[in-house]
């Protein structure tokens, strides 16, 4: 009780919040697979008892749910800073794909991927994908705007970002860190194939 206390003590409520998260991303991340995951686990990894995780999520639907939300958030991050860079859209779509990669794997929140959206609630499922849709949609439009330029060969941008999204998001599910090739490598050799298709 007296290591729970000191850490509620230290920590705002945002900050508890985003401790047990990346708590969550820890104890994802060494099962390395999709499972029945319990808020003990994450409750131990963090030194506290169980009950002190509801205090901040009523549930362990509403942790995954936050998790997903800061993962996707980290990604439409990254579409802002590319929006607002002058880089053509190729090299734009790049620094994307390889940032949107990274968060996946490396990030503080990344691992949540490993668990199916399906077991969120209705309205939390549909928030979350709205996030989804809004960086695809940025996907797409950096497509767009390099077949307008003559970057990329004329095709469909839709397909084209189905395509690139639907390769990447399979990435969590296969992943290992330590494995024999790094998240970095793996960001590169995708970010890399991908320029390569689409270029006329």
């Amino acid at each position: 009780m007296k290591k729970q206390r000191a850490w509620a003590a230290d920590h705002d409520v945002g900050e508890r919040r985003d401790a047990i998260m990346r708590g969550l991303n820890t104890v994802l991340r060494a099962r390395g697979r999709p499972g029945a995951l319990r808020m003990q686990d994450v409750a131990d990894h963090l030194g506290l008892v169980k009950g002190n995780l509801y205090y901040y999520f009523r549930s362990k639907e509403e942790l995954i749910y936050h998790a997903h939300v800061k993962c996707v958030r980290v990604s439409l991050e990254a579409l802002e800073r590319v929006r607002a860079s002058r880089d053509g859209p190729a090299k734009r779509l790049r620094t994307l794909i390889v940032e949107h990669i990274l968060a996946m794997t490396e990030g503080e929140y990344g691992a949540v991927l490993l668990e199916d959206i399906e077991q969120l609630t209705t309205a939390h499922r549909r928030k979350y994908v709205a996030l989804r849709d809004e960086f695809e949609n940025g996907v797409r439009e950096i497509v767009a705007a390099g077949i307008t330029q003559g970057e990329f060969s004329k095709q469909d941008a839709r397909i084209a970002g189905f395509a690139i999204l639907g390769a990447i998001n399979w990435i969590p599910k296969w992943y290992r860190p330590g494995g024999e090739l790094s998240a970095r490598v793996i960001a590169d050799r995708f970010a890399d194939m991908f320029l390569r298709a689409l270029r006329p």
